[in-house]
């Protein structure tokens, strides 16, 4: 019988080491540390999803949706850095062909950064953009925010629901949009 076992998280040195030692033996052209380094964030320090992600990305290779899921979340990145000038009709057409779970997953860590950069000035998830998620933080309604967060988490809970992935997410951006100002 199989069993599963708990094991800790790497840490992100160990990670960045396992995955540049991977990668050497899987691909013939070389990463650069600053990839490895914001998949590894991107993929919360998990380094089997960013050996995944970098592979498909460097082999074109398409298996199970991975790439169209990688070209999506990076327009929904570019896109959810706009903050306020977000073209979310535009947005959500350009990724409506990628896995609503994966869009998702993107939204909740770009919102985490946003909340943790307001209230701690820290980022996890998207270090590259680091500077745009403090200056989005400093314009966030706080409350407006934790209602997004709430919406989300009710949305993964049900993202496997046959409901156009475009009209969703043209709803979680447009909600996206008013967290700014006001």
């Amino acid at each position: 019988r199989c069993q599963l076992i708990a094991l800790p998280k790497p840490s992100r040195e160990l990670a960045l080491n396992w995955l540049q030692s991977e990668l050497k033996i899987l691909l013939s052209d070389a990463v650069g540390a600053e990839e490895l380094e914001a998949t590894i964030d991107e993929q919360a320090g998990a380094p089997l999803s960013a050996r995944d992600q970098i592979v498909a990305r460097h082999l074109g290779d398409d298996k199970d949706g991975v790439g169209l899921a990688i070209n999506s979340t990076r327009i929904l990145v570019e896109a959810l850095s706009n903050g306020p000038k977000i073209g979310y009709l535009e947005c959500a057409e350009k990724v409506q062909k990628a896995p609503y779970s994966a869009l998702l997953v993107c939204m909740q860590r770009w919102l985490f950064d946003l909340q943790l950069s307001y209230q701690l000035g820290e980022v996890r998830y998207y270090r590259r953009h680091a500077q745009r998620i403090s200056q989005l933080a400093s314009q966030l309604q706080l409350t407006k925010a934790q209602r997004l967060w709430s919406t989300l988490t009710l949305a993964r809970r049900h993202e496997n629901h046959p409901l156009s992935t475009r009209v969703q997410m043209e709803s979680m951006l447009l909600q996206y949009q008013q967290l700014f100002g006001d």
